[in-house]
């Protein structure tokens, strides 16, 4: 190998979904060399997913960045953990300056990344675009993360792993007697209706006829909503026909999030974070897709799935605001019955 790796850090702070899809490099540096102590610097959001993971050695959990002179020094606590841990290559995973310059103030003697403006003055290996790496004209968000491996001579697996999460056990014991509690006794399907914005996020009244379809297929609702969701829950509730023994979770940490997906027999939901847990605890699901482009950002997994969407020849897009119409049609064109269609298949499947 061209570089040093005796002591690597991941670095991916902030996304869910995304920091998800690091899991696969994780699976592909310890089927190079299992006994490599692996570090994963993250954030206070996403670092319940990697806490129980048994292929993260060591989980650095550094605040998210703050103005003024608290967030100063936050982040020179930061550097100085990372400079304590004695690491010889980092890879930057998130992209961003904030990650770049913790990997350079650190004093990391080996810095990977891709070659953005704002950070390849930073880093002492720059990255070509991983559409070279890969010789393909689309990469999936775990390739450009592999890519990185790749492009540093780390052999990766055939074929590539897939995303792969665990739960705590406290976590699992907390969920189990929760849903006892809600009157959840056999097999339910977890239904996730929000979205990062209205590109994404498929009308709730369509959510509401889909739980009476599981309902009957014999398959018990469960709502979950993160914090600041709760709106897309109760527009639900408000449309919901009469479905026996649904459920709403809207407090749950995301520890526990976890647990109740890793128990579902399904996953329903739009494209986000979630939809990446369902598939890396191997849940059949179907992800419903509006703005974002599924070639990138569709499950990694070997589980049953199925992506819905209608390919209109603005999508994807970048996704806030719709420029093509007055409404986002790539998400409102989806019907009930495309998305209850999917919900066999993969049933069947």
């Amino acid at each position: 190998m061209p570089l040093s790796c005796d002591r690597p850090v991941l670095v991916r702070l902030r996304s869910i979904g995304d920091t998800v899809l690091m899991t696969p490099l994780l699976s592909a540096l310890k089927a190079w060399r299992p006994n490599l102590p692996i570090a994963v610097v993250t954030e206070p959001l996403a670092a319940p997913l990697l806490e129980p993971h048994p292929l993260v050695d060591e989980l650095l959990v550094i605040p998210r960045a703050r103005r003024g002179l608290v967030g100063l020094g936050e982040r020179a606590r930061s550097i100085g953990v990372l400079r304590a841990g004695k690491f010889d290559i980092a890879f930057n995973l998130h992209g961003g300056t904030t990650a770049a310059w913790l990997m350079r103030l650190a004093g990391i003697p080996q810095r990977v990344g891709y070659a953005l403006p704002n950070t390849r003055w930073l880093l002492t290996q720059v990255a070509p675009p991983p559409t070279e790496i890969w010789q393909k004209p689309t990469i999936h968000c775990v390739e450009q993360q592999l890519g990185l491996l790749k492009m540093v001579g780390v052999p990766l697996p055939t074929p590539l792993p897939r995303t792969k999460l665990y739960c705590a056990p406290k976590a699992r014991a907390a969920v189990a007697a929760r849903l006892r509690q809600a009157g959840v006794s056999g097999p339910y399907a977890v239904v996730h209706p929000a979205a990062a914005f209205p590109s994404k996020q498929w009308a709730a009244s369509h959510f509401a006829e889909t739980m009476a379809h599981l309902a009957r297929r014999g398959l018990q609702p469960v709502v979950i909503v993160g914090p600041g969701e709760e709106a897309v829950a109760n527009a639900i509730r408000q449309s919901l026909p009469a479905v026996p023994g649904a459920v709403f979770l809207t407090d749950l940490p995301l520890s526990e999030t976890m647990a109740v997906i890793a128990g579902s027999a399904l996953f329903v939901g739009n494209d986000s974070g979630p939809a990446h847990i369902a598939a890396a605890f191997e849940r059949p699901l179907v992800v419903i897709f509006g703005s974002s482009n599924d070639r990138v950002w569709s499950p990694w997994t070997n589980a049953p799935h199925q992506v819905v969407r209608h390919r209109l020849p603005c999508v994807p897009c970048a996704g806030p605001l719709c420029h093509a119409f007055p409404e986002p049609e790539c998400i409102r064109r989806i019907t009930v019955g495309e998305v209850t269609s999917a919900i066999a298949a993969v049933l069947a499947g």
